[in-house]
């Protein structure tokens, strides 16, 4: 019978430890084709229960990723699907 070997404390959390995969955080992007940058629109702002999205005039919204939840509501109430993960 093998004789099972003694590890220290030490090894056993460096030797056999899982290593740390990469995490990707996902973020919203509101591209350029959004229609406020042309017209009024507000829906994504007006959707979004955290209130992450910060409407601004005559320019695309601004996401606040810190907020953010990634519920994707944003992206339903967008007709003209200018918002996306990445």
């Amino acid at each position: 019978m093998r004789e099972a070997k003694q590890y220290s404390r030490r090894e056993l959390f460096t030797r056999f430890a899982r290593t740390q995969t990469q995490v990707i955080q996902e973020k919203i992007v509101i591209s350029n084709t959004c229609d406020n940058i042309y017209g009024y629109c507000e829906s994504c702002s007006d959707s979004c229960q955290q209130q992450a999205i910060t409407w601004l005039a005559e320019s695309k919204p601004v996401v606040d990723h810190e907020k953010c939840t990634l519920c994707k509501e944003c992206m339903i109430s967008c007709y003209i699907s200018a918002i996306s993960i990445s």
